[in-house]
């Protein structure tokens, strides 16, 4: 059997268990902190400095009292706007301080909106480059990449890591989506064209993007889960199209943010809004190439103590379109 067909048989076999908590308790932990396991978040449009902000971030730290998530990953749009020492403070620093001092690492992407100099802001983690890659755990490497500008230079680059990564869980996070149900953006067709192919050619299983301002878990496309968590600091109500066939589960009616853990072939997610209720929960088995698939189901919901939010965030600035920033070599 060839690599390729034997890629395809792969991803034909991960099996997908989900659970929508609409009818569960509001405030629940959906993950089983398993021993061992890897712990990361999922942020994105965030860079606001409103209130929104900082109820979502408010309610990361609640959530990281009970799920203690060792790094962030941020799929974009991280700072609208200006970014002064004053911004990065007022729109990144102050609404994370409580998972900063602990000893949360954040891990940058660029957006639209994103100054590309911002790879050298510490916080970030991006060591001063426009795409990067890091092992934070034993079989799981996360590739951060500039879809801003998807160029030849990132091209090799992510061709080589990806051959090159022995990692079970080859994670990409960039900003565009390659599949989304937005009526804003929408799918970044010539961008999936370009990295797609090397996605179901190098057994990549999950990808993160943002830049439409809502929640949604894709229908898997060629055996690959995409998720848009584009919402946390900038929301579009209603902005999901229900049309489009793509959506498993869908949420735009308040701002979010994503956990997930890692145990061995298993990944385990879980979808929050900013007023602490589960929006969407899951796990997805890795399988074919590396095992049968099995089937495991959600854990029972651990009770988790709510941030107090405000009942209604105050108007979010309306980030203005960004000048076409130069990228860097």
């Amino acid at each position: 059997m060839t690599r390729c067909r034997q890629l395809w048989r792969r991803r034909a076999v991960l099996a997908l268990l989900f659970a929508v908590a609409a009818p569960l308790a509001a405030q629940d932990l959906r993950l089983p902190l398993k021993s061992g396991s890897f712990r990361f978040a999922v942020l994105g449009d965030t860079g606001t400095g409103a209130q929104a902000q900082y109820d979502v971030g408010k309610q990361m730290a609640a959530f990281h009292a009970k799920f203690p998530f060792e790094i962030v990953i941020m799929v974009g749009d991280n700072i609208y706007g200006a970014d002064t020492a004053g911004d990065f403070q007022k729109k990144f620093e102050a609404p994370n301080k409580p998972l900063i001092d602990a000893g949360v690492k954040f891990y940058a992407s660029l957006g639209n909106h994103d100054n590309p100099s911002q790879n050298g802001y510490k916080l970030f983690n991006m060591g001063g480059q426009r795409f990067y890659t890091f092992r934070p755990h034993a079989g799981v490497r996360f590739f951060a990449l500039d879809s801003n500008y998807m160029d030849k230079p990132q091209l090799d680059w992510l061709q080589k890591e990806l051959t090159a990564s022995t990692s079970e869980w080859k994670i990409p996070f960039f900003h565009h989506p390659l599949y989304s149900s937005g009526k804003t953006h929408g799918s970044a067709v010539d961008l999936r064209a370009t990295i797609e192919p090397l996605f179901t050619a190098h057994g990549v299983d999950v990808v993160f993007s943002g830049h439409d301002h809502f929640y949604e878990r894709v229908k898997p496309q060629k055996g690959i889960y995409y998720f848009v968590s584009g919402a946390g600091g900038s929301l579009r109500k209603g902005n999901i199209n229900r049309g489009t066939g793509l959506t498993e589960v869908g949420f735009d009616t308040d701002f979010h943010f994503m956990l997930v853990e890692i145990d061995g072939r298993d990944m385990y997610f879980q979808a929050i809004s900013r007023t602490g209720q589960t929006i969407d929960s899951g796990v997805i088995h890795q399988a074919a190439g590396h095992g049968i698939a099995t089937e495991a189901s959600v854990p029972p919901g651990e009770p988790v103590q709510a941030a107090p939010v405000s009942p209604k965030p105050g108007p979010q600035p309306t980030p203005k379109p960004s000048p076409t920033p130069t990228p860097r070599p």
